[in-house]
């Protein structure tokens, strides 16, 4: 061959983009193979994805809502992040997935790392297109947010950005809980009230994890009374489980006006000495997101929260209700 031809043909290879390359993800429904160069549309099928990808400075094509009703399905805490990547999602309504809906955002890759998806649903959005489940090892419901982010990042290439993320959330936590020495080894946790009942929730709960981060412990017996599942409903004469030195009330004003209305309530040390905390809307839904955008929102209104209602005074406000 003359070598002239076999300098062209060389260079002409050289010229070629490189070949797309495949990673393979495993996540808590198996093995998911993907090339993240391709992944252009995203959509986030869970309750809380969209944070993650503004984090990343992603821009997804569709999110589903959870709760608060905001547009594009984006809380306060992520609202500087969306417009900054220019995000205008079509937004799914309802708890449920919709696979019709999904389809018809035509996505290159489905993000489904918090969201209400079983093994037969899992298949199924995988027909339509890669799918991302939650983060392995972990309990349904239950994976720490860097790890969620780490197993989102590395779906769509963005490794660099989220380290800088995590680096900068850690440090911001690490600072808040250096601050507060007095709360490591008081008891806490996060409920919920619902048709007359308390929701209970797991110590791999994401605001649980949060508290533990202060050293604020979630009660052991809490995860032997989930019985496998993220949380458990107890009935309000069992008000003697959440009489700890830090109760934080994720509920809407209703269910705090019945709360207090009842004497099993009324009765417990934290009712008498105000070591309940009153969510606002806004402050419920981030740490009901538990996102690295949402934690970040509400580290310093949380740690004035908890310093007062650790200090055992009923006249320090906890009352974070409009």
């Amino acid at each position: 061959m003359p070598r002239a031809f076999v300098i062209l043909a060389l260079s002409a290879a050289l010229a070629l983009p490189a070949a797309a390359e495949e990673i393979t993800l495993r996540h808590g429904f198996g093995e998911t193979r993907l090339d993240p160069d391709k992944v252009k549309r995203i959509v986030s099928v869970g309750y809380h994805e969209q944070d993650f990808l503004y984090a990343l400075g992603i821009a997804p094509v569709g999110v589903h809502d959870w709760f608060g009703d905001h547009p594009y399905a984006t809380g306060p805490w992520a609202e500087g992040a969306r417009k900054a990547v220019g995000a205008e999602p079509e937004v799914q309504k309802g708890f449920e997935i919709d696979v019709e809906w999904v389809w018809e955002q035509e996505p290159d890759l489905i993000v489904a790392t918090f969201a209400p998806m079983d093994a037969a649903l899992y298949a199924q959005l995988s027909q339509i297109a890669p799918v991302l489940g939650p983060p392995a090892d972990y309990p349904l419901w239950g994976g720490p947010w860097d790890a969620e982010l780490r197993l989102i990042a590395q779906a769509t290439g963005r490794e660099d950005q989220a380290k800088a993320v995590i680096d900068r959330i850690s440090a911001k936590v690490e600072t808040a809980v250096a601050a507060h020495p007095k709360f490591r080894g008081l008891s806490g946790t996060a409920a919920y009230f619902q048709n007359g009942q308390i929701v209970g929730y797991r110590s791999q709960d994401g605001a649980n994890r949060l508290l533990d981060s202060f050293g604020i412990k979630t009660p052991p017996v809490f995860d032997e009374m989930v019985a496998g599942s993220d949380r458990f409903q107890i009935s309000p004469e069992r008000f003697d489980l959440f009489d700890l030195d830090v109760l934080f009330w994720l509920v809407e004003p209703p269910s705090r006006t019945a709360i207090e209305a009842l004497p099993s309530w009324q009765n417990t040390r934290a009712a008498r000495e105000g070591r309940a905390i009153w969510a606002s809307p806004e402050m419920m839904g981030a740490m009901a997101f538990q996102s690295p955008l949402s934690i970040e929102w509400a580290l310093e209104p949380l740690t004035k929260l908890l310093a007062a209602a650790s200090d055992g005074n009923p006249d320090t406000s906890t009352d974070l209700t409009p």
